[in-house]
């Protein structure tokens, strides 16, 4: 039997039902992730935005037979074209996904891998002052930065380490082609830096990015803001989806909404120009927490 008709038919109805938004799902998805899709919805509804568009682009990666079901495992490139206040936007994600066929239907489907909530890392470092004698800090680009995060938000470039959860490697990047320099080398629970295979915690890891921005004297020059209509492009939200002091992901601003409020671009689960807010995330919590930095562009 060909696979391909009921599970074109099945991504078709995941794609039109972001245009339609019932609350009732007529396909295969999980509690979980229903509970995601509804969670968007309302922020939709709570931030005047809809979507007008859908679009889904698949790639399999890999069929398998298991007794009377076919696995399917792919990739799913989504486009959401979103108006608000009558002007519009572009949203995209790439999703690694995992489908079921059974006989001539998709009887479940999902995202392949959860989303990874903690990563390992060293402690936060100790309040004081961060030593900054190696490489002075100069303006931020924060164009830089954000064409960084646009070009290779869905790509992985091989100028530096690949990581499994790269999340925090991805906003490193960019803060560095936004003209920031490396700093700590080669002790890594100091400075901010990566050098061939080796690395700070604070290059790589959610939790000690966290921390280090907020140190007094980093070299990035964050500052914390209280709001995230208080941030432009180029500055960085950090998340701790369980409210429990363990950071776990990292996003950077790439554009404002007609509201003003930040979208961001994100690796792990690869997003571009995505609501800030992050509601729709399996990780997400209503004990999320939030914080803001603002990146300074003067030295």
């Amino acid at each position: 039997m060909d696979w391909k008709e009921p599970f074109q038919a099945h991504v078709g109805k995941l794609c039109e039902w972001w245009v339609n938004r019932s609350d009732d799902f007529d396909m295969a998805l999980n509690t979980d992730e229903q509970a995601c899709m509804l969670r968007r919805s309302l922020r939709l509804r709570n931030t005047n935005s809809e979507i007008e568009k859908a679009i889904g682009r698949t790639k399999v990666i890999r069929i398998e037979e298991k007794r009377e079901d076919r696995v399917i495992d792919y990739r799913l490139h989504i486009q959401w074209l979103l108006r608000q206040s009558e002007r519009f936007y572009l949203e995209e994600r790439i999703e690694d996904r995992q489908a079921v066929l059974r006989g001539k239907s998709i009887v479940a489907d999902g995202l392949k891998t959860p989303f990874v909530k903690n990563e390992e890392g060293a402690l936060p470092p100790a309040p004081g002052k961060d030593a900054e004698e190696r490489n002075p800090r100069g303006p931020y680009n924060r164009l830089n930065a954000v064409r960084y995060a646009e070009v290779w938000w869905n790509q992985r470039n091989p100028g530096f380490p690949k990581m499994e959860n790269d999340c925090t490697n991805f906003i490193s990047q960019c803060l560095f082609a936004g003209g920031l320099p490396m700093n700590g080398q080669p002790i890594r629970n100091r400075g901010w830096w990566q050098q061939q295979a080796n690395w700070s915690f604070s290059w790589a890891v959610a939790n000690n990015l966290r921390w280090y921005l907020s140190r007094s004297g980093n070299i990035i020059g964050a500052a914390e803001a209280d709001k995230p209509d208080k941030l432009v492009p180029g500055d960085v939200i950090c998340y701790d989806f369980e409210g429990d002091g363990r950071w776990n992901h990292n996003t950077i601003v790439t554009a404002l909404d007609p509201s003003g409020q930040p979208l961001v671009n994100a690796h792990t689960y690869d997003a571009r120009h995505r609501d800030w807010s992050y509601t729709d995330s399996p990780a997400w919590t209503d004990r999320i927490q939030y914080k803001f930095f603002h990146i300074r562009d003067e030295a």
